[in-house]
């Protein structure tokens, strides 16, 4: 009856380590090679421009930029068209320079003219058209 009860204590205190460990250490998930799990504040966040900004300059202070964008038309009405967006990170490069923008897309292919100027080259680009209003918008991620 002994060895049952020590092994009893083990399984016990192994299953605590186990919990603290998956607590302390969250959950891991498989991601793309040489994309990071890295996340805002939660899974799949939709972020309106502002909130995106703020959010990309915090991952920047981290050392990572964005290596996906995914963009969508929140608002279809008139004159009042509205986008949000969302990414995925990676670790930067050393002395990496990035650009990221949302928008219609003679916007953002007068961006690209830009973003290439200084030496950035795209590295993702989507474009999505609202099946409702016929309207597209696209987002796009330069790096040099």
């Amino acid at each position: 009856m002994g060895i049952y009860r020590n092994h009893s204590r083990r399984a016990g205190k192994a299953g605590a380590v186990v919990a603290a460990l998956m607590l302390l250490g969250g959950c891991m998930t498989h991601q793309p090679r040489g994309i990071d799990a890295y996340q805002t504040s939660g899974i799949d966040q939709w972020l309106a421009t502002a909130d995106a900004d703020a959010v990309v300059y915090k991952m920047a202070a981290k050392g990572l930029i964005p290596a996906t964008i995914d963009c969508r038309i929140a608002d279809t009405t008139p004159g009042q068209v509205a986008y949000v967006s969302k990414f995925t990170w990676k670790r930067a490069p050393a002395n990496a320079r990035y650009h990221w923008e949302v928008g219609d897309p003679t916007y953002l292919a007068s961006k690209e003219v830009r973003a290439n100027r200084v030496g950035l080259r795209r590295v993702f680009a989507k474009e999505v058209r609202d099946a409702a209003s016929g309207q597209r918008v696209g987002c796009s991620v330069w790096v040099g």
